[in-house]
């Protein structure tokens, strides 16, 4: 009698935990969630970088997706990466004129009940290739990124015997998409730009950030072409676009 009694109660407990009335519970705020979004891009080093297949491919218009790594470089919140002429990736943003991309993240699930519960954030944007940087911003984005991706050092731009060319390349975001998990309890929806990149109090270093005269699109950028970009590698010059032709042939 006693062993129903304590089933029947523990049964009336469990099914108050899963009732909490709503106003009993904190539902995260935008704010918080602009907070999140960049804590989860420090946290979380590795996401999914989509692109689109240009019209050259007879695969034009379908969207494709890879994991990519990043690192959290600069103060506003625009994510740097290593990119080569090798990567599928990289070849359909260089053929999209404004470079488009969309990288998300999303926060580990490994030994969670409900992966849908956890947090996840999707950045759109375009993809500014960095050519003719300082030596001292190559040398602070290169300890910046090594840090947080130790392996990178074999591939760093400009490093002679590198396996493969690369070049820097920042995600400057013009939109962002936030899930923070189930939506009773977490914010879901846009995250105003200017809100994520004013989110963080302890904000890192700026190495070179995107001035509105860097960012602002003009006729002249919108026209420029990836041909027209002479990068260096190993102490040589040569064309970005060529390379990535090069690589890309035999799959166009």
């Amino acid at each position: 009698m006693l062993t129903k009694v304590f089933v029947a109660l523990l049964a009336i407990s469990s099914a108050a935990s899963l009732t909490v009335p709503v106003h009993d519970t904190h539902r995260e705020t935008l704010f918080e969630a602009a907070h999140n979004a960049r804590q989860l891009l420090k946290d979380v080093k590795t996401g999914t970088m989509a692109s689109v297949y240009p019209d050259s491919s007879d695969l034009s218009g379908r969207p494709f997706a890879m994991m990519e790594y990043h690192a959290p470089c600069y103060h506003n919140g625009s994510l740097t990466f290593i990119l080569m002429p090798i990567s599928r990736s990289t070849q359909n943003i260089l053929r999209n004129k404004d470079h488009h991309a969309t990288y998300t993240v999303s926060m580990p699930a490994e030994g969670i009940w409900s992966p849908m519960s956890r947090g996840r954030v999707a950045l759109m944007g375009n993809m500014e290739f960095l050519k003719d940087l300082p030596q001292n911003e190559i040398d602070e984005l290169s300890e910046c990124y090594t840090t947080h991706h130790p392996d990178a050092k074999y591939w760093i731009p400009g490093r002679a015997d590198s396996p493969h060319t690369s070049i820097w390349a920042r995600l400057d975001t013009d939109s962002i998409y936030y899930v923070g998990g189930f939506g009773d309890t977490h914010y879901i929806g846009p995250i105003p730009v200017d809100l994520y990149a004013k989110s963080e109090k302890q904000v890192i270093k700026s190495i070179g950030a995107p001035t509105e005269e860097k960012t602002s699109k003009s006729e002249d950028t919108d026209q420029q072409q990836a041909g027209d970009w002479d990068l260096v590698r190993g102490g040589s010059e040569f064309d970005w676009m060529n390379e990535v032709e090069a690589q890309g042939q035999v799959i166009f």
